[in-house]
């Protein structure tokens, strides 16, 4: 099964499932927004792996005027979002994998990613920087927020793991659920560690990225096209 039909099948109560089973969820959405340069007013926003709408839900309240571009592999993810945004005029959306992905170059102001980038292996997520650099102009910003690990940099990687379980059942995510969490995070999901990301986006072209926030891998990146 493919991530995008996945996804299709978590749509239902999406948001309170994230909450309840990714640490800090709220404090990782709230970051791509609120650490973003002083007087950095985007006009043209993009959202990889958009899900049901929680961060361009952010980013359209602080930045009404802007036009706002969701993708997201899930279709059903895509409905939702169209249903959530019916009044908002300048959006588009597009169903797609982040490895087909081609915009024009400088297309964007800002380019977020909540919790989506993690789907990408290594050596994709370094060539996708390349390309997020490209499709930035000048004074465009990249803000990501994501659990932030290598899965083999032990013992820090099992002492997150035990750390988000212990988090998520203190918000009453189940035995049933826990097993599922990890099943998904076992197939699909490639993190990996703070420094090689920065080093990346570096290797792209951006000049100082760096980590805004960030306890326990999850953390919230910020680059800026100079």
């Amino acid at each position: 099964m493919q991530i995008g039909d996945v996804f299709d099948e978590l749509n239902d109560g999406y948001t309170d499932k994230i909450q309840r089973w990714v640490p800090y969820y709220k404090k990782l959405c709230t970051s791509i927004v609120d650490n973003l340069p002083k007087d950095f007013y985007p006009h043209q926003i993009l959202d990889l792996g958009c899900g049901n709408g929680n961060i361009s839900a952010l980013t359209i309240q602080r930045f009404p005027n802007a036009s706002h571009v969701l993708v997201d592999a899930s279709q059903q993810m895509i409905i939702d979002c169209k249903a959530r945004f019916p009044q908002v005029i300048n959006i588009f959306y597009q169903q797609n994998y982040f490895q087909e992905l081609e915009f024009e170059r400088a297309s964007f102001d800002l380019i977020t990613a909540g919790l989506s980038l993690h789907h990408l292996k290594g050596y994709e997520k370094q060539a996708f920087f390349k390309k997020i650099y490209f499709w930035l102009r000048s004074d465009g910003c990249f803000s990501c927020s994501d659990l932030m690990v290598d899965k083999d940099d032990e013992p820090l990687h099992s002492s997150y793991l035990a750390d988000w379980k212990e988090i998520a059942e203190s918000n009453q995510t189940t035995p049933e659920e826990w097993q599922y969490i990890m099943e998904h995070y076992e197939t699909y999901d490639h993190p990996n560690g703070i420094d090689k990301q920065i080093a990346w986006l570096k290797d792209a072209g951006f000049e100082n990225p760096g980590y805004t926030w960030k306890i326990n891998g999850w953390t919230n990146l910020l680059a800026q096209k100079k």
